[in-house]
Parts: structure tokens; C-alpha cells; sequence
């Protein structure tokens, strides 16, 4: 049922349910000359896939959901290179050889379906590892719920809120020249989540501004916890606050938190 797994040999994720895996080849030839000569288009070798993945899995509520999302977002983001497998709808299974993981991102739809984009490369080569086995979805996470409260700090950031959560880093591949594919060049740098957090608040007994302030203040400019849905991200930085230009009483306020991987 379209199935989907990294597996590096130590990281060993299955990637939800609907896992499609579309790749693009780059193979960069042209050569530019001086002014006014052609430019030369030669055999370089090499060659890089750039697979663009999206997966998505029904989980039991909105905290479940985003525990869901970051745990798998969080292990890609510490992976090295390994096997990246993805099945079609008819069963057709494909693995995608030393890929490794650049960037990710995951949100929740209709509080429960975690949906994930995630972004990998591998080298372009003539044959691929055979499939291997899928790992067991994680079960529930204890404590979660559909609440929508978000607090960072203690303090609680609004109402009706919601969380996209996103993984980055650096992770070079390197072409060999004048022969087919690349390989890893040097290790994965720069790993870190960064959570968007929207949520709204309602002011009745001071100005809005004054109540933005405070609130930024509040959380302050050193790491918190951010909580989620009964989920808890530790050690997050406060890094934006941007609220939307409305009326006196209401607005909504984007927040974005940034976390360290190791």
C-alpha cells in the first residue's frame, strides 16, 4: 500500500503510508569558453537524483500527529547515507541506493493526518539495492491530545492554533569525474528543527501591542519547551513573533522556534 523506509544501518524509519519518490537527474556538461567562442559541451560523468518524496499517515489526534512528524523528521535529519525504499500504489517497489536526507517539512490536516514532503539525493548509477523490510509504524504517543494549546515557556501562546514542523542541513554530494554518480564528500552539517507555530489572541483589557510585547517578553530570548498537543520539544529558541496587521481587539501571530540536532 505504497509503503515507504530509510535505512542507513543504524537510522531504520518507516515514512507512512501514500510514500511516492519522484526523482530528477543532473548532470551538469557545458563548459564556457572565451568571449566570443561556442561553449563546449563534454562528457563529464557524474551524475546526481534529486527525489522529491511525499508521505503521509492518519494518526489518533493532532499531538500524535506532530509527535509523529518530528520523531521521523528528527532521525532523517542525524541519518548518514542509506537505502531510501518507496512503493506505488500497484506494489511496485523502488530503492534508491546512498541517499541521504537534506530537508523536510510536516504539518497536520484535519487533526489527524500527518502530511510530509521530504527531500533527499542520491548518486545516478545502473543498479539499485533490492527492497528490504518495512519497519513497524510507531504506536501512539502517551499523553497527546486534540487540544490545540501550545504554551513555550509556561506561556500560553493563543488559541486555535497549529504547528508546522520542519527539518534542514547540509549533506554534500560530490560528482566523480569521467565516471558515473558521486558520492558523499564530507559529513552532514547543520542539522536543526524549526517549528511555526500559528495561533491566535483575543485582547480585551489592554492594547494589542502592549500585548504582543509582553508576550514576546515573557518567553524570553534563551531555549524553553515548547508543548504541543501533550507533546514536549525541549531546549527551542524563540526566534520570531510576527502578528498579522488587523483590528484592535484580535490578531493571529506566527511564531517560529528553532532546535538543535546532534
Amino acid at each position: 500500500m505504497a509503503a515507504g523506509y530509510f535505512d542507513d544501518g543504524t537510522v531504520n524509519v518507516e515514512l507512512g503510508a501514500h510514500v511516492f519518490g519522484t526523482p530528477s537527474a543532473a548532470r551538469p556538461s557545458i563548459t564556457h569558453r572565451p568571449w566570443g567562442d561556442p561553449a563546449a559541451i563534454m562528457d563529464t560523468g557524474g551524475g546526481i537524483l534529486s527525489i522529491e518524496v511525499t508521505a503521509q499517515r492518519v494518526r489518533a489526534n493532532l499531538g500524535d500527529a506532530e509527535s509523529y512528524i518530528y520523531n521521523l523528521l528528527a532521525a532523517l535529519a542525524v541519518s548518514e547515507a542509506g537505502d531510501l525504499g518507496c512503493e506505488d500504489n500497484r506494489g511496485n517497489q523502488h530503492v534508491f541506493g546512498d541517499s541521504v536526507f537534506l530537508m523536510g517539512t510536516g504539518a497536520v490536516r484535519g487533526h489527524a493526518f500527518a502530511d510530509m514532503s521530504l527531500d533527499f539525493e542520491c548518486p545516478e548509477k545502473s543498479s539499485e539495492p533490492a527492497w528490504g523490510a518495512v519497519p513497524a509504524t510507531p504506536g501512539v504517543y502517551a499523553g497527546t491530545s486534540t487540544l490545540q494549546d501550545y504554551t513555550a515557556g509556561g506561556v500560553l501562546l493563543g488559541v486555535g492554533g497549529g504547528m508546522e514542523i520542519e527539518a534542514s542541513r547540509s549533506y554534500d554530494l560530490r560528482e566523480i569525474p569521467r565516471a558515473r554518480g558521486s558520492r558523499t564528500s564530507v559529513p552532514p552539517k547543520g542539522a536543526h528543527m524549526t517549528f511555526r507555530v500559528t495561533a491566535e489572541r483575543v485582547v480585551t483589557t489592554t492594547h494589542m501591542a502592549t500585548e504582543i510585547e509582553n508576550l514576546v517578553r515573557s518567553i524570553g530570548p534563551r531555549p524553553v519547551d515548547l508543548v504541543a498537543n501533550g507533546g514536549t520539544y525541549c531546549d527551542v529558541l524563540l526566534t520570531g513573533a510576527r502578528a498579522a496587521h488587523g483590528e484592535q481587539r484580535h490578531t493571529s501571530i506566527l511564531f517560529t522556534f528553532a532546535q538543535e540536532l546532534s
